[in-house]
């Protein structure tokens, strides 16, 4: 493998890769300029702020209940959310409950058991859970709270054996529970935050996370028998050099996870402040994060990794990895998965969440979330139904993300349009991209480059209908 960084005028990064990336990923700080820029991730399209407060709890039920005929029957997934956090976590986004105070957490969870019970009655005698995802501060949860949490579902949903059951642990040198415990429960599946290696960079970020917390964690997920180990791994963070990140990011590789996700620090609004507060320094520039996701790519290649995509990669026999080679990946609210197409249950506040057609949040501000609860009435904050033109851009946006082809025959087939025609506008901004060698254009389908799925998420905001119209 080759790899060189040449500065001279106009950056330009060049890497030699083994496989299908072999001398394709060549690019320079004009083409990042113009395609580079911050789009969100399509996972859940349209964003949150395209939900409307006129989507009641009443329209939410309705949809439930058109489940139960079979209108549109498909497998469920439970997302359940923990919004603790001591001290603030500058870096994610999510609600967060500022305490680890018992009284708090207990309080919080008896009203979270009032929304499985609550949204269990609503999908009684309902399909199978084959997903649950435990996310936030599980952590600051006892063997015996998340227990309790577990046994209601088993009592109120129907689990599949054998299903995807994941949870989020921090990696954090005391944690209230045990792994073998987690296991126990029924978590075959476990997400790792990992934000920085450097103690230094740690402490400014207000949290202590030494080395040692964060492999003995992963080593520990590894003894009690989880199936499967991702480690989610931020970069372009405040002050963060090249030799910072390779260097973490080889320590991450060394204790060998089935998947690292690169996360992309942003700043938001309401936390600059904060940060800046905190002795936070400027952040990488866009070109310096994008050389860290060009050297991120040529180690975990040569360590035997395959590029998922938006920056995810999974060993070559983990099933992400088989699913793909076979044609069988799906994306979704959760992002790439094995399963097919399902519908998202979020339990917890600030939840997001989705039935058939239809994307829903829940209750934001915590006394709101426990005031709908008293009244026995699931806690919708605002939704939106999607419209037939939603559903096919976002079916194309998955497509291209899963497979980097999209074929006009099959989207006429199922969507009986004549391709071409309906997004002239888009093929025609997609011409640009052609001429960068990011996609290639024919009269039969749209294939994007292995270059081009670096940007893959501006490739789809061409297919983004509000994205086009707020610009």
């Amino acid at each position: 493998m080759e790899r060189t960084f040449r500065k001279t005028g106009s950056l330009v990064y060049s890497l030699q890769f083994p496989g299908s990336f072999s001398s394709a990923l060549q690019t320079n700080s004009d083409l990042i300029c113009r395609f580079g820029g911050c789009y969100s991730d399509p996972c859940l399209y349209p964003g949150l702020n395209y939900f409307a407060e006129a989507f009641d709890v009443h329209t939410y039920s309705d949809w439930i209940n058109n489940r139960k005929p079979g209108y549109f029957r498909r497998p469920l997934s439970l997302d359940l959310y923990v919004p603790f956090c001591w001290p603030l976590c500058l870096y994610y986004h999510s609600n967060q409950i500022l305490s680890s105070e018992k009284d708090s957490i207990k309080t919080y969870l008896d009203y979270l058991l009032r929304d499985i019970r609550l949204q269990g009655q609503l999908f009684k005698d309902d399909t199978k859970v084959e997903q649950i995802y435990f996310k936030g501060g599980t952590t600051f949860l006892s063997d015996a709270q998340l227990s309790k949490l577990t046994e209601e579902i088993k009592r109120y949903f129907n689990l599949i054996e054998g299903g995807d059951f994941c949870i989020e642990i921090a990696a954090q040198p005391l944690t209230n529970c045990s792994m073998q415990a987690l296991n126990k429960m029924g978590f075959n599946s476990a997400v790792v935050g990992v934000h920085d290696l450097d103690h230094q960079t740690n402490h400014s970020k207000q949290r202590i996370r030494s080395e040692e917390a964060i492999v003995q964690t992963i080593c520990d997920i590894r003894r009690a028998g989880f199936k499967s180990l991702k480690v989610e791994f931020s970069y372009g963070l405040p002050g963060q050099n090249l030799d910072e990140f390779a260097n973490a990011l080889l320590k991450i590789i060394a204790t060998n996870p089935d998947q690292i996700k690169l996360s992309d620090y942003k700043q938001f609004a309401g936390i600059i402040k904060l940060q800046r507060n905190n002795g936070f320094t400027e952040l990488p520039g866009t070109e310096a994060k994008f050389e860290m996701i060009l050297l991120a790519i040529s180690c975990l290649t040569e360590a035997g990794y395959s590029h998922i995509g938006m920056n995810l990669f999974a060993r070559y026999d983990d099933l992400l990895a088989v699913a793909q080679r076979q044609g069988r990946l799906h994306y979704g609210l959760r992002g790439f998965s094995i399963y097919p197409d399902c519908d998202h249950l979020a339990l917890g506040v600030s939840g997001a969440g989705r039935i058939g057609p239809i994307l829903h949040q829940n209750q934001c501000d915590l006394l709101q979330y426990y005031d709908k609860l008293e009244q026995k009435t699931p806690p919708i904050l605002r939704g939106v139904r999607l419209n037939a033109d939603d559903l096919l851009r976002r079916s194309i946006m998955y497509a291209l993300i899963c497979h980097s082809v999209i074929s006009y025959d099959s989207v006429e087939a199922f969507f009986s349009i004549d391709f071409k025609q309906y997004f002239v506008t888009e093929l025609t901004g997609l011409q640009a991209y052609a001429e960068a060698g990011l996609v290639a254009l024919d009269n039969e389908e749209i294939v994007v480059t292995p270059k081009g799925q670096l940007f893959i998420n501006s490739i789809c905001g061409i297919f983004d209908k509000y994205l086009r119209k707020q610009h």
